[in-house]
């Protein structure tokens, strides 16, 4: 699948499940071209949700925003990871970021338990 194809389609897929793709160098949802290898999907918070409050620098609260923080972009991550997997894709862990590919290949393989056909992507 060529590059800009690749973009639309996964920026579509996520249109589709709700999710909207925030312009370039804006916080939010974003989807980069990364040539050759597919694209990178993640999320960029504002500057109000990216670290500690203005009052302080390390109090308490500070680090459980943080730790919030880290919660809210894990589930999005996931939930990012599973919508385009159940589209598709191959999607594998780039820090905290996705990088995402077109699946190469299906291939449709008896299942070790049953013996029925299963599809299962090789990447």
């Amino acid at each position: 699948m060529e590059d800009k194809h690749l973009f639309e389609s996964v920026c579509d897929v996520l249109a589709r499940h709700g999710f909207e793709v925030a312009p370039p160098q804006a916080a939010g949802l974003f989807v980069r071209l990364r040539p050759g290898k597919g694209l990178l999907v993640g999320w960029r918070p504002g500057r109000e949700t990216a670290g500690p409050t203005a009052h302080s620098g390390s109090d308490a609260a500070d680090v459980e925003v943080g730790d919030e923080f880290q919660r809210l972009r894990g589930a999005l991550t996931l939930a990012l990871s599973e919508v385009l997997a159940a589209s598709g894709y191959a999607v594998t862990g780039q820090g905290v970021d996705l990088l995402v590919a077109a699946s190469r290949t299906s291939a449709r393989i008896p299942s070790p338990a049953t013996g029925d056909p299963v599809t299962t992507r090789i990447v």
